[in-house]
């Protein structure tokens, strides 16, 4: 098979990107409501916000096949400036071909060019897919963040 390709998110992948976001959120139980145009511009405008697509060469499908959605982060006490993956997601016809580690590549390569001093990717807790295959990719894991409280805002 040949490698993924990985570039930044043009407007033409945004529709294939917004199918993925609403698949990756109902596969957690949310449902995405995020409208299409405020996605474009997220994604494609917000200068701490950063798209990047895989798609398959070799494939007869021309649209991506997963995506990974960085958002910029300040260490508030160091002053630094780091990446979190806060999206991963690789449609099932495609997942174990390596475009997970790809797009984690493509991140990592991201942050490095772009002189943040990280790179972290949250996962849910029952997400046992997703915590096995980085730690196949030999990402190291960090320990608990601790509980986490919500405040309501109605």
């Amino acid at each position: 098979m040949t490698p993924p390709h990985i570039h930044l998110a043009e407007p033409h992948d945004l529709p294939e990107v917004h199918r993925m976001l609403i698949a990756l959120a109902a596969h957690h139980g949310d449902t995405a409501t995020i409208p299409p145009a405020e996605l474009a511009r997220l994604a494609l405008h917000h200068p701490d916000m950063r798209l990047l697509v895989a798609s398959l060469p070799d494939s007869p499908a021309p649209h991506p096949v997963g995506y990974a959605l960085l958002r910029g982060w300040q260490n508030m006490v160091t002053g630094q400036m780091a990446y979190v993956l806060d999206h991963l997601f690789v449609q099932p016809p495609f997942r174990r071909q390596g475009v997970a580690r790809a797009l984690v590549e493509a991140a990592r390569a991201c942050a490095l060019q772009e002189g943040r001093s990280g790179l972290t990717i949250p996962t849910h807790p029952a997400n046992a897919m997703a915590q096995t295959a980085y730690r196949a990719m030999g990402l190291a894991e960090l320990p608990p963040a601790g509980p986490r409280f919500a405040v309501s805002l109605a």
